[in-house]
This record gives C-alpha cells, sequence and structure tokens, in this order.
C-alpha cells in the first residue's frame, strides 16, 4: 500500500528507493545520505519524475534543489513541503 506523499516519512522514502533503485532492504538510517546510499544526482531526477507521476504536481523546482549529500530526512522533508504547498 502507497503512503501518501503529503505524509511522506523517511521510511517511506526507503521503501521507493528499493523499489526503483534496487537498494537492498535493510536499515537505512535517516542520516544516510543519497550518496551514501550508491545514488547520483541523475537518481534523484529519476526520484522526481516518480514522485511527479504519483501526485500530478510539478515538483522539479523544489526537488532540483535536491544533491546526494542531502540526507534521507532532509530529502522526505523536502518531498513533504513541494507537495504541501
Amino acid at each position: 500500500m502507497e503512503q501518501p506523499v503529503q505524509e511522506f516519512d523517511t521510511e517511506a522514502l526507503t521503501s521507493l528507493l528499493q523499489e526503483y533503485f534496487n537498494l537492498p532492504a535493510g536499515e537505512s538510517p535517516s542520516t544516510a545520505t543519497i550518496e551514501h546510499l550508491g545514488l547520483d544526482s541523475l537518481a534523484l531526477m529519476e526520484l522526481t519524475v516518480v514522485l511527479e507521476d504519483r501526485t500530478g504536481i510539478d515538483l522539479s523546482d523544489r526537488l532540483g534543489q535536491l544533491s546526494p549529500s542531502d540526507t534521507l530526512e532532509q530529502v522526505a522533508r523536502t518531498i513533504r513541503n513541494a507537495v504541501a504547498e
């Protein structure tokens, strides 16, 4: 069951990354960075497309500000804030 993006948290982000980017299952602490998980700026762009498909909202401006050095918690918070606007 998909979690509404408005309630997106680190756990939901980890599940999404596992589903779309084949990250191994297991603990990914909220302080882990995107880069630490082996993802790059291209993966962040792909994540934006996935989230736009789910929400029907253009998120590219807000999510385009993310970087591979952002933590999972920062990314989840940015997603929640972008959808809330």
